[in-house]
């Protein structure tokens, strides 16, 4: 069994890199021609900072891991030209007030953008043209134009785009709207042909993109939309992108990062656990277990030994890291004074030995200062199978050496991991299916967080367990966002006036079965609000140690590692990197 299971990971390991890779270089073609710095492409959605865009056009919603490249480069740079040629903030401030009304309003605005793409920029006009034209065909194909809502959509679009940007010319496509368009032309006629005069003025064009939306919103009822009648669920799920879900506000956001409510400055816990719309079937399997307890103590003390080995080979000084990483967290504090000093605060006693001898200057004093670390410091590791790739080895040897040089810098740390304890779900998916197998059922793995090491424990006293990091049997799948919630639960629970949360991980949170019941960016953006409220609006300083990947996407302050070969100085600057800005 266990070499079917080696060979699973493997191809897991390898689809997930191929993935990345795909959404690095989709990303790096959206800053390339959007201008926009901050964009990021991740799990099939647009992100621009670590805040996900949504989008109402259904012909941007992909799956990278199957789709074919000119369909993604097609999205990519129709994504692109939104960022480039649309003012979100105008947008917002400028949008109708109905859910559907909106949904229209954000679709001919996206036409809008991609009617602008310059004459010069024929490969990005014919990716986006790609990219239409394969939605068309599938839509024909998945159900997208068999309720009322989708041909509603279907016959819109392509009418705006044929106006806007270029007819398509199939037969199949004009029998499906040729009823629609003779039904809504006459309604929208006025606005409609407005739009091609106003499309280089986003205000002018969304006087007449309003009075459409408005419009056509009176043609459907607000359950068709929001999928709470009988039987509209489905249609709803083909009709529109699955994660567009429009605020019932005007002016709250688009996004599912959620707002931070706060007491005294805080965030609450139970912001953090529904944060990004999230929510959990059961926890009735989720664990928390110590290191030692996972393994057979003769089975710890054989990979300690081989650990020690590692770290005796690496190219640093303990005592001279310990030396800067108490610069970069101790603070000098007064602790006694120094007499008989030649400037400072003047000692009265010594006023006689003056007046004896005029020369004599060493009648003053001073306050003698000693490093003071009031900190604490929590390691937060993925244990996800693709960590398993040699890179758990090195990450075992920098967090064993930085708890070593902590301690002797007198600041204390705690070293913690996060997996599930079985791979796709286990017990709970089997529960959920008992139960029927109900829509959206949120997580269904088997949490696991495992301790290392505790802030109250010493490095001595808790090398067994941070040797279990080499132990990959427990390395399974991750739930990131619940683990950044528990790590910083410890932090929060503790005295110390600063603490520090530092995640280390090669990538984002996939778990299979919550994935497939969810879609894959359920666990993604519960990790990205999770992240955004308490980096925003907590006191405890969060950052990020990325392995061979940018993970700025959801944790703002990040770092990229190398961390192959032989660790060096460089290496152990990491921490330096996240926190030299942040001492106090």
């Amino acid at each position: 069994m266990l070499p079917v299971q080696t060979e699973s990971e493997d191809i897991v390991r390898e689809r997930r890199a191929r993935v990345r890779r795909l959404e690095r270089h989709t990303a790096a073609s959206l800053r390339a021609l959007s201008g926009s710095v901050l964009a990021e492409y991740k799990s099939n959605r647009l992100l621009l900072g670590a805040e996900p865009l949504r989008f109402a056009s259904p012909y941007l919603v992909t799956d990278v891991q199957h789709a074919a490249l000119p369909v993604v480069r097609g999205v990519a740079d129709s994504l692109a030209l939104r960022l480039y040629h649309s003012s979100s903030e105008l947008h917002q401030e400028l949008q109708p007030n109905e859910p559907f009304a909106r949904i229209i309003f954000d679709i001919l605005e996206q036409l809008r953008c991609e009617s602008l793409a310059a004459s010069s920029l024929g490969g990005v006009r014919n990716n986006v043209d790609h990219a239409f034209d394969e939605w068309c065909s599938c839509s024909r194909a998945n159900g997208f134009v068999e309720s009322e809502l989708g041909v509603l959509l279907y016959t819109l679009i392509h009418m705006v785009r044929a106006r806007l940007v270029r007819n398509v010319d199939n037969e199949d496509v004009a029998a499906i709207i040729e009823a629609t368009r003779a039904n809504i032309g006459p309604l929208i006629g006025k606005p409609f042909y407005q739009l091609p005069k106003t499309k280089h003025d986003q205000a002018l064009y969304a006087i007449h993109a309003i009075e459409i939306a408005n419009t056509l919103n009176t043609l459907v009822d607000d359950e068709s939309v929001s999928g709470r009648s009988q039987g509209s669920g489905e249609r709803r799920i083909v009709a529109l992108p699955p994660d567009w879900d429009p605020p019932e506000d005007k002016d709250q956001d688009n996004s599912t990062v959620v707002p931070a409510q706060q007491v005294g400055g805080a965030v609450r816990n139970e912001t953090l656990e529904t944060a990004g719309g999230y929510h959990v079937f059961s926890r009735e399997f989720d664990s928390e277990v110590t290191a030692e307890d996972m393994y057979r103590d003769v089975q710890l003390r054989a990979v300690r030994q081989q650990l020690d080995k590692l770290v005796a080979s690496q190219a640093v000084s303990i005592n001279r890291l310990a030396l800067h990483l108490q610069k970069l967290f101790a603070s000098l504090e007064p602790s006694d004074w120094f007499f008989g000093q030649e400037e400072g605060w003047l000692d009265a006693r010594r006023l006689s030995q003056l007046v004896a001898n005029p020369a004599y200057r060493q009648v003053f004093y001073q306050h003698r200062e000693v490093p003071e670390s009031d900190v604490v410091v929590s390691f937060l590791i993925d244990n996800s199978g693709s960590m398993k790739s040699q890179r758990f080895e090195a990450v075992a040897v920098l967090v064993d050496t930085f708890a070593r040089a902590l301690e002797l810098a007198g600041v204390r740390s705690e070293i913690l991991g996060f997996t599930t304890a079985s791979w796709n779900g286990g017990r709970l998916l089997q529960q959920w299916r008992a139960a029927g197998s109900p829509d959206t059922p949120g997580r269904l793995a088997e949490s696991q967080h495992i301790v290392y090491k505790s802030a109250e424990s010493t490095w001595r006293s808790s090398r067994l367990g941070i040797a279990a990091l080499l132990k990959t049997l427990h390395y399974r799948e991750g739930i990131d966002g619940e683990a950044l919630i528990w790590a910083w639960q410890r932090l929060m629970a503790r005295s110390e006036s600063r603490r520090y949360l530092v995640m280390i991980s090669d990538g984002s949170p996939m778990e299979a079965a919550t994935a497939n019941a969810n879609g894959d960016g359920f666990l993604l953006d519960h990790l990205i609000s999770v992240a955004t409220q308490i980096d925003q609006r907590s006191a405890v300083h969060l950052g990020c140690i990325g392995i061979d990947l940018d993970t700025s996407f959801f944790i703002t302050n990040s770092v990229d590692a190398d961390l192959n070969g032989t660790l060096g100085n460089r290496s152990y600057a990491v921490l330096d990197t996240l926190f030299r800005n942040s001492r106090h």
